[in-house]
């Protein structure tokens, strides 16, 4: 793909909009894998452009979800449940321990860890319609106990 001149974010979201959009639409058949691949590029334009990666990964984690659970799972990474679990985890900007800490009395905790707490858990949402798909790994387990923290989190 040819860069596009606009550095702008709003413009790269209007394009991840549209082609996810279409993406998402079973009728487009094995059309949907391309305009999900194009959607995927214009997100990572939009972050290039400053739209911050909590909410690029968001997106992009949920499109592929939905993509696996539409189209079914395969060994390309766009529909790969193993690797979106992987991808998942390592964005997650804290670690388990101190999220299952925090959630506790999130209330009363600092805005920073609060925030901290809601990025977990809207980047985990994804993580929700792939684990029928996901077989039995450490990575698979390791989302498990994240999953089970979410409903916690604010």
């Amino acid at each position: 793909m040819v860069d596009h001149p606009s550095g702008s974010i709003n413009h790269w979201l209007a394009v991840w909009e549209l082609n996810s959009f279409y993406a998402l639409q079973p009728e487009q058949g094995e059309g949907q894998r391309m305009w999900a691949e194009t959607a995927m590029y214009a997100l990572a334009r939009a972050e290039a452009a400053g739209l911050d990666a909590i909410t690029a990964n968001v997106n992009r984690f949920h499109l592929r979800a939905c993509l696996i659970d539409h189209l079914g799972p395969t060994r390309s990474p766009l529909l790969n449940p193993g690797a979106l679990a992987v991808d998942i985890l390592a964005a997650l900007p804290i670690q388990l321990k101190d999220a299952a800490e925090w959630a506790t009395n999130w209330p009363q905790r600092p805005h920073m860890e609060i925030l901290s707490l809601r990025q977990c858990k809207n980047l985990l949402a994804p993580a929700q319609i792939i684990r029928s798909h996901l077989s039995t790994t450490p990575t698979a387990r390791a989302l498990a106990q994240w999953l089970a923290l979410r409903e916690q989190l604010p």
